[in-house]
């Protein structure tokens, strides 16, 4: 039964909390138990019945929750009646629209293999890992392009669809290659700032992954069709709940969103209002326990208005490419290659086996000052740590 709830949200860390009231459908089940039968709720289905139900109008994650906690597999609701269907708690709406869904879906086929899109379920071993943590995980997903590079570390970028000149130039200094070549970026591919993620992701030679609010087979934005097709070329991948021929409502964004957010550990918000679908991927991303960072900005700016206050109710401010580095464990090549000139014999000393500063001291021939020197240049990049007090080994992840 849906009620009226105020959640207090907080990330991981323990530094963003929110208080809102929102109205809910609370699911009470772990996602173990999820996961214990998607396997024998999804037995002998084929794509067709997958395609037929998912073109259905209206059926959000919570009924779809709904359904999938109430029916013992997908082949008893494909066969129930409407009474069935309200017994279980349906709503009267949705479950004609349930009955009255197509059952002939040829064109979507051929669509499907015209663009090469597929489709895998929950119980797949494709299926994004990340992702089947969340409280609503999409029951299947159709896809352009590859699935492999989300098997790597992900970082979802989001913001608003008109940027400042400002915003724009902090993408550039913040995402810097070194971050985006070893991440998968995963955005929307609206325009502003989810296009600019994306590029800077193809810039670095990365892979980047765009989740969309309607069918694969038309790309939304339409002036978006290039970059999409070279997200897939690049070894990455189109994404969406959604059959071909289905259209970007305005009510399947926010829907969209939750993926984006459930797909990282970690969202970052460059700029967008209170009241944005940019903020509800942000609520999505706190009510599944993930990390946040915000690009401050100017206050003077209704778009600098959500990141802001993210920030002043604990999110991490975002001002710096270390920042990002640091949280993917990711080490400049820059910095390495400075520091390499200064303390590579020190770094190849320690690589096989850790060794004391006395034990350094003595195969080098320096002055016990300059090996501390360098030790501590080689520890405040990563490249090193201590072990005990006065022993160090090289920092090999």
């Amino acid at each position: 039964m849906s009620k009226l709830c105020e959640f207090i949200h907080c990330s991981r860390r323990g530094k963003l909390t929110f208080a809102v009231t929102i109205v809910t459908q609370k699911i009470n089940y772990h996602n173990i138990e999820i996961m214990s039968r998607v396997s024998q709720w999804f037995s002998d289905i084929t794509t067709e019945e997958i395609v037929s139900f998912a073109s259905v109008e209206y059926l959000t994650p919570v009924y779809l929750h709904k359904i999938f906690r109430s029916f013992d597999n997908f082949k008893s609701v494909l066969k129930a009646s409407e009474k069935q269907l309200l017994d279980h708690g349906v709503p009267p709406d949705l479950s004609k629209q349930i009955l009255k869904r197509p059952k002939d879906v040829t064109k979507q086929l051929k669509l499907m293999k015209q663009f090469d899109i597929n489709v895998i379920k929950l119980c797949d071993s494709e299926y994004p890992a990340l992702l089947k943590h969340i409280d609503d995980p999409p029951l299947w997903l159709f896809y352009r392009g590859s699935l492999e590079s989300l098997k790597q570390k992900c970082l979802t970028v989001v913001g608003t669809r008109k940027p400042s000149t400002y915003a724009l130039a902090a993408m550039e200094h913040l995402f810097v290659s070194d971050l985006m070549s070893n991440v998968t970026t995963l955005s929307g591919l609206a325009y502003g700032v989810d296009k600019k993620a994306h590029e800077l992701s193809l810039k670095s030679g990365g892979t980047t992954v765009a989740v969309l609010a309607g069918g694969l087979d038309c790309i939304y934005p339409s002036a978006h069709i290039h970059l999409a097709e070279k997200i897939i070329e690049t070894g990455g991948a189109l994404i969406s709940e959604y059959p071909p021929l289905s259209t970007p409502e305005p009510y399947r964004f926010p829907i969209r969103n939750r993926i984006i957010a459930g797909l990282s550990p970690l969202t970052v918000i460059v700029e967008a209002k209170i009241k944005s679908g940019t903020m509800t991927t942000a609520k999505s991303a706190v009510d599944y326990n993930r990390d946040i960072m915000s690009l401050p900005g100017d206050i003077n700016r209704p778009a600098a208005e959500g990141p802001n206050m993210l920030i002043k109710k604990g999110a991490m401010l975002l001002d710096s490419p270390d920042d990002l580095l640091q949280y993917y464990n990711i080490k400049s090549s820059k910095v390495a290659q400075q520091v390499d000139k200064q303390g590579s014999e020190l770094l190849n000393l320690l690589t096989d086996d850790p060794k004391t500063v006395d034990q350094l001291v003595s195969v080098t021939g320096e002055g016990i000052d300059i090996v501390l020197s360098k030790l501590t240049e080689l520890e405040l990049v990563g490249l090193v740590y201590q072990i005990s007090a006065g022993c160090y080994s090289a920092n090999k992840k």
